[in-house]
Parts: structure tokens; C-alpha cells; sequence
């Protein structure tokens, strides 16, 4: 059975009413096949509560009251989940996703720029890579064979296995045919493998091909040794159909150097402080203006994003190419109309009772 199929099964048999009443861990997630961040929240809360989820499996086949369809698949559900190999890929699942949530927390924020995202990709991209080594696997085997041998001993089998009479006076040195390789050598190859793929497809959307896009966005970093270098933002002036007057980043990069040795107070300079900062003398040098506002918001549709990074690219992909999509616009529409909500209920409550009141109303506020 396929591990996520499992965590699916276990999450629906525990979300029943007769199973909810006993359970006592914290309640499980349910997998959200389009966002990988479901399958990380499910596999956290299963390794979490593994303790409480056995012990809960293992109560409801002791006792008999709760029938024999529950008792059948708590039998069946803790047989799967009390294997070596479901805990190893519990724990590889957790360990490969864990190190991708910081910089998807990251480039999910509205007030970030895409080079600071893209730093804490490369990082992470290093973690990855340094998990692909005999260190790496036997941590995982290790710890998951460790929740394995916790677990209590399964009761003997009902069927008594015998040995084949026939064979008493041979002596089997060896079988032929194909052989079978041990549990512990599958999943080795499971975990290279699954490494390997991260890091090609990290490699793979985050390629050289958009290297002086990169390039471009680390030159408008105040920290940056070839801080707004023209001839390097020109790439991504270009793409966005922006003029450059090189004449103008030279005056700016002096005065922007100048301000920064005068400072004492030891002010963290970013793009964004500057934005804010100098926004009416960069006023008078509009194409570096543009080039710093372009770092702080790239230019990519909310649709190119999606279909780009996220696994629901795979569903309707002919259709969902724009914001045209009626989904796609509905879901615009909603996070708006979320964001005037919230808007209503704290800072904007007082306000509009207060417009409300003021003029002539057959409801009166109490």
C-alpha cells in the first residue's frame, strides 16, 4: 500500500465519531494532495503522536464492543503502520520537507524580495545535497528502526508454520533464481533516490538560465560589492521594458555610499529602507527607482508562480495558463473580499459604526 494512501486511512478511520471519542493525541491533518506543505503537516503529526496513534489501534482490536469492521481495519492500519519502512519514509518525508519550509514561509510573505528568497533556497538546496551521504541514511534507518522496536511485540500467529519434511537429509546452501534484497538496502536506494530528485528539480526551476536575473537582483542589495552596477540591472530593466540612464545610477550610487558612511547608528541597509528612506531623492533618478522597486516586486503573474512551482500545474493544466481561469479569478476575488473582512472587524470596526450612526437610520445600534 502506498505510504501516503496509509496516512489518508488513518487520518478517515480516526476522523470517525466511535474512533474520535478515543483518541487523545493531536488531531491528525488531512493530506492536501495539491500542496506539498499537507503532506509535511500529516507526517508531522503522525511521527508526533505515533505513540497514541499504536496505542489507540491496539485498544480498539482488544476490545470487542466496537465490531468487527473497526477491529479488521485498526488491525490492518497498525500492521502498516508498525513496519520499518513506513517509519523510514515517515521520517525521510519529514526530514527532505522540513528543510524546503523555510523558504516557502519565505517567498510566500508579501514583504519580501525574490533575492533574499532566492538565498534561502540556495541554502537550503546545500542542506539537501549534504543528506545525500552514509551519515544521512543511517540517522533515518536508525531512528525509524528504533520507533520499530518500541512498539510491543505483535501476539504469535494463528497458523503454525512447519518446515518441508522433504528437505531433512539435504543440506540448502544456497537458492536460485532471483534474489530478494534485504528491507535495509531498498530503502538505501529509496533515499538516495528521493534526494537525488529534490535536488535535480531544485536545480532544475531554479537553473542557470535566470542566473542574471540573479545577478541582477544581488547588484541592488546595498550589501553588494558591485552595488547598482548598470550594466548589470539592465537585464532586468530590459525584461520589464524599463529605460536606463546610466548616468543616473553613478549619481545615485554616490549619494546612496555617501549617506551610508555618514550613518553611525549602524542602520541594517536594505532595499527596502532606501525605498523608504530616499524615496524623494531617488525621485529625481526615476530608472533606479524602477530597478529597486523591481527587486522589491518581481515581475511574475500569481498564475506563473503557480503553475511554475506548485503540483496543481498537473491538474486542468490547458486551462489554467492565466488569471482569465474563472477558478483562478474567484479565488482573487475571495482573498480580497477576506482582506476587507478582517479589515471591518479590527481597524476599520470603529469607523464605519460611527459613519453608520451619525446619520438618520431606522435600525438604532445598541
Amino acid at each position: 500500500m502506498d505510504f501516503f494512501n496509509v496516512c489518508n486511512a488513518l487520518y478517515k478511520y480516526c476522523k470517525k465519531p466511535t474512533i474520535a471519542v478515543h483518541y487523545k493525541g493531536e488531531r491528525l491533518k488531512r493530506l492536501l494532495e495539491q500542496r506539498w506543505t499537507g503532506h509535511l503537516a500529516t507526517v508531522s503529526v503522525i511521527l508526533n503522536n505515533f505513540e497514541e496513534i499504536t496505542s489507540l489501534l491496539t485498544e480498539i482490536d482488544s476490545v470487542r464492543a466496537h465490531g468487527p469492521e473497526l477491529r479488521m481495519e485498526a488491525v490492518g492500519l497498525l500492521r502498516e503502520i508498525s513496519t520499518p519502512s513506513f517509519l523510514f519514509i515517515a521520517n525521510l518525508v519529514h526530514e527532505v520537507l522540513a528543510l524546503l519550509d523555510p523558504p516557502n514561509k519565505l517567498l510566500q510573505r508579501e514583504d519580501t524580495d525574490l533575492w533574499t528568497g532566492l538565498s534561502i533556497v540556495t541554502s537550503a538546496k546545500v542542506c539537501m545535497q549534504k543528506l545525500r551521504c552514509v551519515e544521512g541514511f543511517t540517522k533515518v534507518w536508525e531512528k525509524a528502526r528504533a520507533a520499530a522496536n518500541a512498539l510491543p511485540k505483535s501476539t504469535t500467529p494463528k497458523r503454525r508454520r512447519t518446515g518441508n519434511k522433504n528437505m531433512d537429509d539435504y543440506l540448502v546452501e544456497e537458492t536460485t533464481g532471483q534474489r530478494e534484497d534485504d528491507v535495509e538496502t531498498e530503502l538505501k536506494r529509496l533515499y538516495y533516490s528521493t534526494v537525488d530528485s529534490v535536488v535535480g528539480e531544485m536545480d532544475q526551476r531554479f537553473s542557470e538560465q535566470n542566473s542574471h536575473l540573479y545577478r541582477a537582483l544581488a547588484v541592488l542589495d546595498p550589501e553588494s560589492d558591485l552595488f547598482l552596477d548598470p550594466e548589470t540591472v539592465k537585464c532586468i530593466m530590459d525584461l520589464t521594458q524599463s529605460p536606463i540612464c546610466y548616468a543616473e545610477f553613478e549619481v545615485a550610487k554616490n549619494f546612496l555610499r555617501s549617506q551610508k558612511e555618514s550613518k553611525t547608528e549602524g542602520d541594517n541597509w536594505t532595499t527596502k529602507l532606501i525605498l523608504s528612506k530616499y524615496h524623494k531623492a531617488l525621485q529625481t533618478m526615476p530608472s533606479v527607482l524602477t530597478a529597486f522597486k523591481h527587486a522589491l516586486t518581481f515581475g511574475a503573474s500569481t498564475a506563473m508562480c503557480e503553475n511554475s512551482f506548485s503540483s496543481l500545474r498537473n491538474v486542468f493544466s490547458d486551462h489554467r495558463r492565466s488569471m482569465l481561469h474563472k477558478r483562478k479569478a474567484q479565488l482573487v476575488q475571495l482573498a480580497f473580499e477576506r482582506d476587507l473582512t478582517r479589515k471591518c472587524t479590527t481597524e476599520w470596526k470603529d469607523t464605519v459604526l460611527r459613519r453608520f450612526n451619525v446619520r438618520t437610520r431606522r435600525l438604532q445600534l445598541f
